[in-house]
């Protein structure tokens, strides 16, 4: 289902990936840093297919995803953001999208239960948020209407990912294997 990054070789793998689907799409190319938990995603071969990373939350104006909207003034996140969690890197190789994303919508779901987040804040693309909020019935809030941000309009989301977790028999579409979680480097602090 996935393999978490913690080899340099897993870090070559993880980069291509996101790289190569992000240039695809026209999107500007930006690192994060070493605070962060990635993973690759893998398809039912094992065959290496996606990534996702998830990022420590700081309600701060600095912080990157507050520049491109304030999810930081809105009031639950604002009271509670260790309770929030930053999703990026997010993609699917083109010829494996469709049939695998379920894979990744579950990483999520159980990452975010087993660290106890309610709220993943993103920015997604249009096509995504559409299969989010209409195929796979994502709880989900959006903030504003699409932003131009980094080569493609993006939508700031809050997913209400505690509900996902809390209610997983109203979901069909999650992966029955739950990860198990290796380290804990977002949760350090």
């Amino acid at each position: 289902m996935y393999n978490q990054v913690e080899t340099v070789a897993d870090m070559n793998i993880f980069n291509q990936i996101w790289m190569e689907c992000w240039l695809e799409k026209g999107y500007m190319l930006d690192l994060s840093d070493d605070n962060v938990d990635r993973f690759i995603i893998q398809d039912l071969e094992k065959r290496n297919i996606g990534t996702v990373e998830f990022k420590p939350y700081f309600a701060t104006p600095k912080n990157n995803i507050n520049q491109v909207f304030p999810f930081h003034k809105i009031e639950h996140i604002a009271h509670n953001p260790e309770k929030a969690i930053e999703v990026d890197k997010v993609a699917i190789l083109r010829q494996h999208r469709g049939k695998n994303l379920e894979r990744l919508l579950s990483l999520c779901v159980y990452y975010s239960e087993f660290y106890q987040k309610e709220y993943c804040v993103v920015l997604l693309e249009r096509l995504f948020y559409k299969a989010l909020k209409n195929f796979y019935k994502v709880p989900l809030e959006t903030m504003s209407d699409p932003i131009y941000y980094k080569g493609d309009h993006v939508i700031p989301v809050i997913i209400y990912v505690n509900h996902l977790y809390s209610y997983k028999e109203r979901y069909s579409w999650l992966v029955n294997t739950k990860p198990k979680f290796k380290r804990v480097t977002l949760h350090q602090k």
